[in-house]
């Protein structure tokens, strides 16, 4: 029997100090009135802590630094100062005279938390996000309509590399007319060789046989730069030349050398649960018949759950010579449910 009590408190004590090793690795928040939350921060922007807590992994809380004390971690954070200095450090506390402590480097600080302008967690080697959209109107009466457009998006990240992927499908039926039949998928790669500045390699392909296009390719390669980088906020520009292969339905070819500019910027606003978003390209041709491709997308994601999003987005094409007859523009409003994963 004395082995297995032996046993037994040996058990007990591994227990306990994994518990206690478990606290002490979980982050704090000291609230003004002496109540502690514990859990895992998430960033800090705004004035405002937000955290996981730990006994429910499902609620985010939004604290204002007037009821904030001070913040423990021992995790390394991205910090941005409110005098522009970035520094990588942690919260080991406050010190004895009331002020928070980040330490950088193994060495401590004190600061003012009102100094804290931006602060995000650093980001993982490897990171995945994906959307789903889905938007029909259908008008039954005098007229019969049915527009749909379903778009699906992924950003991939391997540490320095990043994979962005989209595609678009738009159909449009007026009184059993088909008036909008298009297609378009888009891939851009990104390798960060020295942050913020990357070199990017862009596929597009494109067919919309309403607007007389069978088929277009664009083939590039770009020079690029974050402007912005962090989980509230992502604005990125992209350079570069490429090569443009396109035939309309009436069986001609155009081969062409373009010049590329692509945008993408996201930012969220007041919370977590609303976020603006912009995507934009240019394809300008250098070679071949004179043409000037662009498209935008501007719109807000709302979510409603983890996974389900509510959208409204502006979409807007215009072409200054395009194929055929076809119009130089086209815009739509769309409205819609997404999912998020």
């Amino acid at each position: 029997m004395k082995p297995m009590k032996t046993f037994s408190t040996f058990l007990i004590g591994v227990l306990i100090q994994f518990g206690l090793s478990a606290e002490t690795r979980a982050d704090l928040v000291m609230m003004t009135n002496g109540d502690r939350i514990t859990g895992e921060i998430q960033h800090i922007w705004d004035k405002d802590v937000v955290i996981e807590p730990e006994l429910d992994d499902d609620v985010k809380v939004s604290i204002n630094f007037e009821n904030v004390a001070y913040i423990e971690s021992e995790r390394d954070f991205e910090i941005e100062l409110t005098n522009g200095e970035e520094v990588i450090a942690r919260f080991p506390g406050m010190n004895a005279d009331g002020k928070q402590l980040i330490e950088i480097d193994g060495v401590s600080r004190a600061i003012d938390l009102m100094e804290l302008y931006e602060v995000d967690e650093i980001e993982d080697y490897f990171d995945w996000e994906s959307h789903i959209d889905f938007n029909a109107t259908i008008n039954k009466g005098n007229t019969d309509s049915v527009n749909t457009k379903l778009y699906a998006d992924t950003n991939l990240k391997l540490g320095d590399h990043r994979h962005i992927a989209d595609i678009t499908f738009i159909r449009e039926e007026q009184d059993h007319v088909t008036t909008a039949d298009q297609d378009l998928f888009r891939y851009n790669y990104n390798w960060l060789f020295r942050e913020p500045w990357f070199l990017g390699a862009s596929l597009s392909a494109e067919r919309d046989p309403i607007k007389d296009l069978d088929r277009r390719y664009v083939v590039g390669a770009t020079l690029g730069r974050d402007f912005f980088n962090t989980p509230r906020t992502k604005l990125s520009g992209q350079l570069g030349l490429g090569y443009l292969t396109e035939e309309d339905t009436l069986g001609e070819t155009q081969q062409s050398m373009v010049a590329i500019w692509i945008l993408r910027y996201r930012q969220d606003m007041f919370s977590e649960d609303l976020e603006i978003f912009h995507d934009h390209s240019i394809n300008s041709y250098l070679t071949g018949r004179s043409n000037t491709v662009i498209k935008t997308s501007t719109g807000v994601r709302y979510e409603i759950t983890d996974l389900l999003y509510a959208n409204l987005s502006l979409d807007y094409d215009y072409e200054t010579e395009p194929a055929g007859t076809a119009e130089n523009d086209d815009l739509r409003l769309v409205v819609g449910l997404g999912v998020e994963f």
